[in-house]
């Protein structure tokens, strides 16, 4: 066999300069590829079952071919390796994407279409037709159709991550220089901001202490105070920026111009984010800053952007300790708790990025201890039933995470039919989930709420964090196939298991006429059908034709899995109406990362499809069906989304060809790209001079529409007293610490005192020091904050 292989390969280099271009390049692919793997190295056991027949065994659900052959036969194929360069300029925006990203998902969906086994396809010869459709034993380098170890994807031009992106980060964050960072918005202007952000987002990011936060906005915008300090006025811009980018997708009528969010964002980079914010010592504040940030980039589709920053955020958290329970004496169980859902709205954005582009989370389970969320919304914390889940022994006891593992235990779970007796028996607990059983008890007779519906979608990011773990973890490749069999069947029985947890307001499945906790079963229901897509995508692919001679238990666990895939797609898009209504559904929708599922289950659907439906061909109308109602929601969202139009560019076209293959058309769904032309991508700053022009040719410090409403400075009502006057009047960093209890909250009429909370740790001399130097000084910037 070896100098059968030498010999091919001779003839190969000899004949690559007498065929066409596309011949060659294939024959240039083949010569190319690596050599096998250790792990893909093929044994005796392996090479006797190859050239075989089946035996009785086999036949009668025994262990077969599955046994042997490496664990990376599936859609992750290797997980160790990438065959792309990101260091090059076209590919850094995008960077790498993981093999549980979408963008994988549709650039391996890219490569079947192109080079698959269409009869339309572009190899365009019967004889490359046929290498194609040959056994993957002999043939997996002349054949890219069924995700071989070497993809063509990853190793042919074209096919390059960034082609198959949908997100925005090849164009610039606008910054504008000139922005005055201490301008606000009109009182009216900012209420509707503030409130968007708190309706919309909080529930999800509970990053700062509503409460008091919000007790703060009102004296601030009433005029009560002249000059906060610039990381709380950072953190008031970043909500605001969140809530500018809101009105706009929902056609608010108090919406101002649509560029607003940029300048909130700006205001927030030029008062916290200088040459020196990398050196700083972290603080709690600073935290605050750069998760709004990087909750605002992934607003923004920057996922690129938002993903480094959360990393930073997370750190910064770490460094503070706030990845572990906190027992000190001297910090009150509802501000302990403050930060508790600091660390916990960190934990779900880090995993939501993680799972957009396939990357490692910074976060390890098992180094963390923090208690979960209490279910209680803040303003119940002083309520008996407050005070029992605050206590010190609920944070130790119930509310550990070791305490609520979501994987089940013996008696309480389902054993999946599914499974094959002759599967590897491996451990399903993570090293983070100890074989106690908490299930939430303790949290089950609390009503819906927004914080009840944090607590589960927790539960539910710490069950798909151990899904990445598992399956898309390059380690997680050193097994068999058998060995990711058994994973798969234990991670969905997981999964399973959290919904049978859910309280019934929560229970997505169900038709309920109950519409107040609507948002919250909408957004658990996108979170659980997206994780059940990552557990089954291994198998959507062509194993038959990648493992001869499986067991007929392993070819039933194949297609089931590869079905269940399927349906979850489909019955993720079953959670929105079939006419589509952009609006409506960012309106009550997880809208931040609404866009990632609507993707992720298109391309699901488009590679069964395919596929020719292999493992589903009675649905196959029904999946057609699916796919073009995402298409149409895909287009009704790129009216006023510049990152959905993409998402439309890329998959109509796909989806279009994929259909080909079962004999279908897409003649019923838009056939013209939605909304306006896009600008031109720009990876170039904008100037920094004053009257720098807007992309689009707008001069946007003469021209903006609303401009007035969006630079207005606070009614004449407001004290005008020079800033260090105002500032001696009281406490700059009590009144504006979110975290300080609002019984202890100053007035303006109150002098200035010192605390001995913990809080005040990050007080410094700095405000002492400035403010008889800034006295009559006339500054625009409060004392000691320059």
């Amino acid at each position: 066999m070896t100098e059968k292989v030498a010999d091919y390969e001779k003839l190969l280099k000899a004949l690559v300069d007498r065929v066409d271009e596309a011949d060659a390049r294939l024959i240039r692919l083949s010569l190319e590829k690596e050599a096998y793997d250790v792990e893909e190295t093929p044994t005796e056991a392996t090479l006797d079952t190859m050239t075989t027949v089946p035996s009785i065994e086999d036949i009668d659900g025994h262990s077969g071919a599955e046994s042997e052959v490496s664990a990376g036969a599936g859609s992750t194929g290797a997980l160790d390796r990438t065959d792309e360069d990101f260091t090059r300029e076209q590919a850094r925006a995008t960077g790498y994407m993981g093999k549980n990203s979408e963008i994988t998902w549709l650039q391996r969906l890219r490569e079947e279409n192109k080079f698959g086994d269409n009869p339309q396809d572009a190899l365009g010869s019967e004889q490359q037709r046929k290498m194609a459709d040959t056994s993957v034993t002999s043939f997996s380098a002349m054949r890219p159709a069924s995700e071989a170890q070497m993809p063509l994807a990853e190793a042919g031009e074209g096919f390059a991550v960034n082609d198959s992106s949908y997100h925005l980060d090849d164009t610039s964050i606008f910054t504008f220089e000139a922005v005055d960072p201490y301008e606000v918005p009109t009182p009216d202007a900012a209420n509707h901001l503030f409130n968007a952000y708190m309706d919309r987002c909080h529930a999800t990011f509970p990053v700062v202490g509503k409460s008091n936060l919000t007790a703060q906005f009102q004296k601030y915008i009433t005029g009560s105070v002249q000059r906060p300090p610039e990381k709380w006025l950072a953190i008031l811009n970043m909500i605001f920026a969140i809530g500018a980018k809101y009105s706009h997708l929902i056609k608010a009528e108090w919406r101002g111009d649509e560029r607003d969010h940029l300048i909130y964002f700006t205001r927030a980079r030029l008062l916290h984010m200088n040459s020196e914010t990398l050196f700083q010592h972290p603080d709690l504040q600073q935290i605050q800053i750069l998760g709004l940030m990087s909750f605002y980039l992934l607003c923004v589709s920057q996922v690129n952007r938002a993903w480094l920053l959360t990393g930073f955020a997370v750190r910064a958290a770490t460094a503070l300790g706030m990845n572990i329970r906190n027992d000190s004496a001297g910090l009150k169980n509802s501000l302990k708790e403050i930060r508790y859902r600091v660390w916990w709205a960190l934990y779900t954005l880090e995993h939501r990025l993680c799972s957009m582009t396939g990357r490692v989370n910074c976060i390890l389970d098992e180094h963390c201890t923090t208690p979960l969320p209490v279910p209680l919304d803040e303003d119940q914390f002083d309520t008996e039933d407050g005070q029992k889940l605050l206590s010190k022994e609920r944070q130790q006891g119930d509310r550990a995470p070791a305490s609520n593992p979501q994987t089940p235990s013996a008696s309480s779970a389902t054993p999946s039919t599914e499974r094959s007796r002759s599967q590897t028996k491996i451990d399903s607990r993570s090293p983070s989930m100890p074989t106690n059983q908490g299930d939430l008890n303790w949290a089950k007779d609390v009503p819906a709420n927004g914080s009840l519906y944090f607590l589960h979608l927790v539960q539910l990011t710490r069950l798909t964090q151990n899904i990445f773990h598992r399956l898309y973890n390059p380690a997680s490749a050193s097994g068999t196939w058998s060995d990711i069999q058994a994973k798969i069947g234990e991670l969905d029985d997981q999964l399973e298991y959290w919904y049978r947890k859910l309280p019934q307001a929560f229970a997505f499945k169900r038709k309920q006429r109950e519409r107040g906790s609507y948002e919250y079963r909408l957004s658990l229901g996108f979170s659980y059908y997206g994780a059940k897509m990552t557990i089954h995508r291994p198998c959507l692919c062509r194993l038959d034709r990648k493992i001869p001679h499986q067991s007929v238990k392993s070819l039933e666990f194949n297609r089931n899995s590869a079905a269940a895939c399927v349906k979850a797609a489909m019955e993720l898009l079953e959670l929105i109406p079939d006419e589509p209504n952009a609006v409506g559904l960012i309106r009550v929708g997880p809208w931040w990362s609404m866009l990632h599922w609507l993707v992720q289950s298109t391309t699901v659907l488009m590679l069964e499809i395919s596929f020719r439906a292999n493992h589903m061909p009675e649905e196959v109308d029904a999946m057609m069906e699916s796919s073009k109602k995402a298409i149409r929601w895909l287009h009704a969202l790129g009216e006023d989304s510049q990152s959905a139009k993409r998402a439309w560019n890329i998959c109509f076209p796909m989806l279009r060809e994929a259909a080909k293959k079962c004999g279908r058309e897409m003649t019923d769904v838009p056939q013209q790209p939605p909304g306006k032309p896009s600008p031109p991508p720009s990876d170039s700053l904008m100037s920094d001079n004053i009257g720098a022009t807007y992309p689009y040719g707008v001069d946007l410090f003469t021209t903006a529409p609303n401009a007035a409403s969006l630079y207005a400075t606070m009614p004449q009502t407001m004290p005008q007293l020079p800033t260090s006057q105002a500032f001696a009047m009281y406490d700059p960093m009590m009144q504006y610490d979110q975290y300080y209890p609002a019984e202890y909250q100053v007035t303006e009429s109150m002098h200035f005192h010192h605390s001995d909370d913990p809080e005040m740790e990050f007080m410094n001399s700095a405000y002492h020091d400035g403010q008889g130097h800034n006295q009559g000084s006339g500054s625009s910037r409060a004392p000691g904050y320059s």
